[in-house]
């Protein structure tokens, strides 16, 4: 009880102080752990603003705005809130640094109230603001990726080329192309599947992703029943994969149907036994 007393004679007597004051008294409060006060300081300060214009008034009404956006999206776990916030900021001064900030941080809080079209072209507008700031290329590929889960393979190939063609230098180029070929997987078109993901092994031969995309040819094998060329293409992915678990579970279930497949001796009463319980085995997964 004490403290929240302290934090509301606090509030109480910035606000008889110029907004900058203020201001500073707010990012106080949220520094000693008084969110909520500190979220209602800030929305009185801009309240008392209203449309005040002057660099100086500017600047405290971008402080506000990114302080309320801040404390809702960090703090108080408030995604609608933070959203709403950042959106004014953006509005009202959309070159600022505060407002770079906060662009950064839409898309996910739109993905987390589930709103994936707001989500993406909050991306799109932070690349169009900023394509050469830290971070461009991300919110690129997450559009892809949004995309993709959209079911919108076209367009998530054309935003994955997107990043490859304007940031080929970018670490997160490979995953775009990566993700560019499951898109044709995902679509069941398998044929040009396959020939992505060579297209991707080749360009990253040796690499991590390299490999992921050796394992993706892999399952793309195995679903057209093709297990001889899956195994192939799992055993290749089997040393550099980060899930290798994965890899050799696919590659003995590959090898299994191979083995049931192929003709056994009568006279090898040891291969006829497994072939049997290889069988029994099936029937029960």
């Amino acid at each position: 009880m004490r403290k929240i007393f302290v934090a509301t004679i606090a509030v109480m007597l910035a606000a008889c102080g110029r907004p900058a004051t203020r201001l500073q008294h707010a990012r106080d409060l949220a520094l000693a752990g008084h969110h909520k006060t500190a979220l209602l300081e800030s929305r009185a300060i801009l309240l008392t603003l209203r449309d005040q214009q002057g660099e100086k008034v500017d600047a405290v009404r971008r402080g506000a705005l990114k302080l309320a956006g801040d404390l809702c999206a960090v703090y108080l776990d408030d995604p609608r809130c933070a959203a709403s916030e950042y959106r004014e900021l953006v509005k009202r001064y959309p070159t600022a640094s505060e407002a770079f900030e906060a662009r950064e941080r839409l898309g996910d809080l739109d993905m987390r109230i589930g709103d994936v079209k707001g989500a993406i072209e909050a991306w799109r507008d932070q690349v169009a603001t900023a394509p050469g700031r830290p971070g461009a290329d991300m919110a690129q590929l997450r559009i892809s990726r949004a995309l993709l889960d959209q079911g919108q393979f076209h367009d998530a190939r054309a935003a994955a080329s997107e990043l490859q063609r304007r940031w080929p230098k970018s670490p997160l180029a490979a995953a775009a192309a990566l993700l560019s070929a499951s898109s044709y997987h995902l679509s069941g078109r398998h044929a040009d599947a396959i020939a992505a993901y060579d297209s991707v092994e080749r360009k990253y031969h040796g690499t991590q992703k390299g490999a992921e995309a050796l394992f993706e040819k892999g399952n793309c094998l195995a679903e057209l029943g093709n297990d001889d060329a899956a195994v192939k293409a799992y055993t290749a992915a089997l040393p550099r994969h980060d899930s290798p678990d994965a890899v050799q579970f696919a590659l003995e279930r590959a090898e299994r149907r191979l083995q049931r497949g192929s003709p056994v001796n009568p006279r090898n009463t040891a291969a006829v036994w497994d072939r049997g319980y290889a069988q029994r085995g099936a029937s029960t997964q």
